[in-house]
C-alpha cells in the first residue's frame, strides 16, 4: 500500500481539481468515476472478508449514483442541448442528480452502505472516505444549490440527522458510530446550501478537522469498541483529553468550533422563515448529542478508582501525540472565534 499511496494522491488532487475548476457535467462525472475507483485500494487494502465486502458495498453503491447521474446529464442533453450542471432546469432532473449526490455523501435513505464501509476500513483510510471523497459532490450540490428544491433538501437533512441518530443510541462499534457521526454533520452542511452557501464550506471545513482529529485519536488509542475506551485515559490521558475536545466539537456544544456552524445555520434558517426545519434538526441534534456524551464519559470522566466492568486489554504503550493530531484538536477548540465574521458575510448574503 505505500507504493500506491503517492498515485492515491495524485489521483485525489487531480479530482478536486477539476471539480473546482469546471462546470461541464461530463467532466465532473469522469472526476466522480476517477475519485470512486482511487478510494477503492484503500478500503480493500487487507485480505479480510469484512474488508472486501465493504469495498464491494461501496463499488456498487457508488456505480448506481453515477448511472443516475449520466442519465439525468443524458435527458438534459437530448431536451436543451446543454451539458453545463448550471443548465439543468428541468425541476425533475435536478431531483435526480440531487439525489444520486446524497447516494454519493451517504445521506439517509441512502445512508446503509457508510457504517458497513468504514466499519472496514482502517481510521486513516476512513478520513480519505469521510473527508475529501465527499468534496467532489459538495461542490456539485454547491453549484446547483439555487435549482435543488428546498423541500426535497430539508427532508433529506431532517431524516439523516434524526435516523443517524437514532441509529447510533444503542451502538457499541466506535467506527459506526463516528460513520453515524458523519451522517449527521453532513445533514447539518447541506440543510442550509441553498441559503446560504458559505455557511456549507464553514460546516464542512470545521466537520473535516473535528473528525479528522477524531479518527486520529482513536488509531492512537487503539480501540475498537466503547469499553475499550474506559482505560484509555489511564494508558494516555493527553490524547483521551484531545478526543474530548473533538467528540464535544462534533457534538455543538459551545465554546467549541461545532457549535459555529449550527448556531449560524439556525440562525440562517429562522431568518428565511423556515423555523419548523430549524427546530427539527435541533431536536433531532439532541439523540447525535447523546452518544457524544457516552463515548466523551467512557473515555475521560470513569478515572479510577472505578468499577468498570470491563476486560482489561494488554496494549502496547501509547505514543505521545503527533503534531497534526494536537493541530487539529486546537483548530477544533479555538476556529470559534471566527463567528462574528461569518455572521456578518452571512447577514449581507441574505440581503
Amino acid at each position: 500500500m505505500p507504493i500506491f499511496q503517492p498515485v492515491i494522491l495524485t489521483t485525489l488532487t487531480i479530482t478536486t481539481l477539476i471539480f473546482l475548476s469546471s462546470t461541464h457535467l461530463v467532466l465532473m462525472w469522469v472526476a466522480l468515476e476517477l475519485s470512486t475507483l482511487v478510494v477503492l485500494p484503500l478500503i480493500a487494502n487487507k485480505s479480510h472478508p469484512r474488508s472486501v465486502e465493504a469495498s464491494t458495498k461501496y463499488f456498487l453503491t457508488q456505480a448506481t449514483a453515477s448511472a443516475l447521474i449520466i442519465f439525468s446529464w443524458t435527458l438534459n442533453y437530448i431536451t436543451t442541448g446543454g451539458g453545463q450542471i448550471t443548465e439543468v432546469t428541468n425541476q425533475t432532473l435536478t431531483t435526480i442528480t440531487a439525489l444520486a449526490l446524497f447516494i454519493k455523501i451517504g445521506l439517509v435513505p441512502f445512508h446503509f452502505w457508510v457504517p458497513e464501509t468504514i466499519q472496514g476500513m482502517t481510521p486513516t483510510a476512513s478520513i480519505f472516505l469521510l473527508t475529501w471523497q465527499k468534496l467532489g459532490p459538495l461542490i456539485m450540490l454547491y453549484l446547483m444549490s439555487p435549482l435543488i428544491n428546498f423541500e426535497v433538501l430539508s427532508a433529506v437533512s431532517i431524516l439523516s440527522a434524526t435516523i443517524a441518530g437514532w441509529l447510533g443510541l444503542n451502538q457499541t462499534q466506535i467506527r459506526k458510530l463516528v460513520a453515524l457521526s458523519s451522517i449527521a454533520q453532513m445533514a447539518w452542511t447541506l440543510v442550509i446550501i441553498k441559503y446560504a452557501p458559505s455557511l456549507t464550506i464553514l460546516a464542512f471545513y470545521l466537520y473535516s478537522i473535528t473528525i479528522s482529529t477524531t479518527l486520529l485519536t482513536l488509531e492512537k488509542l487503539s480501540t475498537t469498541s466503547i469499553n475499550n475506551l474506559l482505560l484509555s485515559f489511564q494508558k494516555a490521558p493527553i490524547t483521551s483529553l484531545l478526543l474530548t475536545i473533538s467528540l464535544l466539537s462534533l457534538s455543538g456544544l459551545p465554546p467549541l468550533a461545532g457549535f459555529l456552524p449550527k448556531w449560524l445555520t439556525i440562525d440562517q434558517l429562522v431568518a428565511e422563515g423556515a423555523i419548523w426545519v430549524a427546530f427539527t434538526m435541533l431536536m433531532a441534534s439532541l439523540l447525535s448529542l447523546f452518544f457524544y456524551l457516552r463515548l466523551w464519559y467512557n473515555s475521560a470522566s470513569t478515572l479510577p478508582p472505578n468499577t468498570a466492568n470491563t476486560q482489561r486489554l494488554w496494549r502496547k504503550p501509547v505514543q505521545q501525540t503527533s503534531l497534526t493530531i494536537n493541530s487539529l484538536a486546537m483548530a477544533a477548540l479555538t476556529l470559534i472565534l471566527a463567528a462574528t465574521m461569518m455572521k456578518a458575510i452571512t447577514k449581507q448574503e441574505s440581503y
